[in-house]
């Protein structure tokens, strides 16, 4: 099983960090809404709703894939606009909107036999 762990850098949650576990999902949502996984506060007014989606393919997936949902503001991997969906790295930084909060994504990988592989 995979934890993706995400670090709030800049914006009303700074400081604050997400623990997501992987399981049969093979999608998550970053926005304002209350339904996003990664939830950002409504006075981020940069971040949309639905702003972006990480998505990967199995519960021991280490291949996260981000892609802007169309956002009003765009998305920031690294501070570099993405147009079409990017193959995530430990350690990157995802931006929601230009100047709008950041946060840098990590995960971790738990093999069948307990053993934890730290990535990033």
């Amino acid at each position: 099983m995979a934890r993706l762990v995400f670090r709030h850098l800049t914006g009303f949650r700074a400081n604050q960090i997400d623990e997501i576990h992987l399981g049969a999902n093979e999608e998550l949502i970053l926005g304002r809404s209350s339904a996003a996984a990664i939830h950002f506060d409504r006075e981020d007014g940069r971040v949309g709703r639905r702003h972006a989606r990480i998505s990967w393919k199995g519960e021991e997936s280490t291949e996260l894939e981000l892609e802007d949902l169309k956002s009003r503001n765009g998305t920031y991997v690294n501070g570099r606009l993405i147009t079409t969906p990017v193959r995530l790295s430990p350690g990157d930084i995802i931006q929601l909107g230009a100047q709008g909060p950041e946060v840098q994504v990590q995960w971790e990988v738990r093999t069948t036999t307990s053993k934890v592989i730290l990535i990033g």
